[in-house]
């Protein structure tokens, strides 16, 4: 499931890369295409501009040769307004080609032939008034001559710039297609991979759906299991309790009977009486891991003060019989079950007091703090930024070798042999275990032998 959910973000980011990829190159394209367009425009401006020098050009020559025939003064007025006009138009093709050297050349040298056409006109004009005649000077040739080096001129300008224009145009017109042609396929790319990861997670939807629904009957058969282990560790707590106790019954009577020599037959009644008694034992515990499992009542706020308290006024025989010493630093408020948690602190307490070494006094201590989940790393790495109360029970007993920690933890596995002289049942720490997983939080130990143990109680900060 994780390959295939690997497959599918590979896919995704795949389609996302491409379709990053083609808008860059669509957006590059429609960039060019744009400047093209802007450069298309510009030219037909110039263009514009050059026609309109000549048109003023052209009515220069007209209002000259009419004030010639008719010496009429409205023409001198046309004349200036000719004039005026084409100098503005000089004006304007400069501005609009300052980004073509060789166009700024060309009016450069039209500016000049302009001058030289006006003041041939002007002069022209002078004569007619000064003769009072209309018979043509040689002022007249040399304006037509250099009205014809202007249109010259222009007309090169505006080839120049016409061919400039189909340039742009034919560019323009490129860019514009391959911008239409980029747009068809990048949709076409897209709605191909959309279809291809529509599929795929229709196919992981079914393949997750299936696997839900054999998920789903699994947990039922799980809580059918667990239903009818209940029942069994129910019965067995119950049935078996019952000869257990007609046998403890029956051995004492025999031990009251018996005569002031102790014997054979005495020794074997007081062994049967430990085992009864032992194997009671072992039942209870054995029913409280069991009634673990079921966690259906709500969590409430438990006081781990209050309940370490009462556990030690329990066990206050126990601990001085062993002249032991308790020390306990102030504890959180944890939120989960307080019939749970005082089992947990009194296994705990009773793991202690029972695996102490000889000859020395057991020395317990109960010590809390808020940490963040750097010791929980290595179970999950997520836990690393989220805060515990962390509960530890530090012993000086005989310890274990941190090999055996995961043993410790398994029910009726012992790290002694059952005839030796620590009396553990092999069940205390599992039911600590499942205390933890019931809060969430997480049972951690270390030890060294003959040096002591630790147990740490990472409980979920409130």
């Amino acid at each position: 499931m994780k390959k295939r959910l690997a497959i599918i973000i590979i896919a995704f980011c795949v389609s996302f890369a491409l379709m990053v990829a083609l808008c860059l190159f669509s957006m590059e394209r429609f960039t060019l295409f744009s400047n093209y367009s802007t450069q298309v425009d510009h030219s037909s401006r110039v263009i514009m501009s050059i026609r309109s020098a000549e048109v003023s050009l052209r009515d220069i020559g007209l209002t000259e040769r009419g004030y010639m025939i008719t010496g009429d003064t409205m023409y001198l007025r046309f004349l200036n307004n000719a004039i005026d006009s084409v100098n503005k138009k000089i004006i304007e093709i400069k501005q609009l080609t300052l980004d073509n050297k060789e166009q700024q050349k060309n009016i450069a040298l039209l500016k000049g032939s302009v001058a030289l056409r006006i003041a041939a006109a002007r002069e022209n004009i002078s004569y007619i008034d000064s003769s009072h005649s209309s018979t043509k000077s040689k002022f007249y040739d040399d304006s037509r001559q250099l009205m014809i080096d202007c249109n010259r001129r222009l007309r090169d300008m505006r080839n120049a710039e016409d061919k400039l224009l189909s340039d742009r145009f034919n560019s323009q017109k490129m860019y514009h297609e391959l911008t239409n042609q980029t747009l068809k396929y990048m949709l076409i790319i897209f709605c191909l991979v959309t279809l291809v990861l529509f599929f795929i997670m229709i196919k992981e939807l079914r393949s997750r759906m299936l696997f839900q629904e054999q998920l789903q009957a699994k947990i039922i058969d799980l809580k059918r299991s667990h239903n009818e282990l209940s029942e069994i560790a129910y019965a067995a707590s119950h049935d078996l309790q019952e000869p257990l106790r007609k046998i403890q019954v029956f051995s004492n009577m025999l031990l009251y009977q018996k005569n002031d020599n102790e014997d054979e037959r005495t020794i074997t009644l007081e062994r049967i009486n430990n085992s009864a008694k032992r194997m009671q034992l072992l039942i209870t515990d054995l029913m409280n891991l069991t009634n673990l499992t079921n966690t259906d009542e709500p969590k409430t706020i438990v006081d781990s003060n209050r309940v370490l308290q009462t556990i030690l006024v329990e066990m206050h025989d126990q601990i001085m019989g062993k002249e032991a010493t308790v020390e306990i630093e102030p504890l959180p408020v944890i939120t989960g079950y307080e019939t749970q948690v005082t089992l947990l602190f009194r296994a705990l307490l009773d793991n202690s007091l029972k695996f102490r070494r000889e000859g020395v006094k057991p020395m317990i201590s109960v010590t809390c703090d808020l940490i963040n989940g750097h010791e929980l790393s290595d179970i999950n790495p997520d836990l690393l930024n989220k805060k515990f109360n962390r509960i530890t029970f530090s012993d000086n007993g005989i310890g274990f070798d941190n090999k055996f920690m995961n043993k410790i933890f398994m029910i009726f596995q012992r790290l002694h042999a059952l005839e030796s002289e620590y009396d553990g049942k092999g069940i205390g720490l599992a039911i600590c275990q499942r205390v933890m997983a019931n809060h969430e939080g997480y049972l951690i130990a270390h030890g060294e032998p003959q040096m002591g143990a630790q147990f740490k109680l990472f409980f979920p900060a409130v």
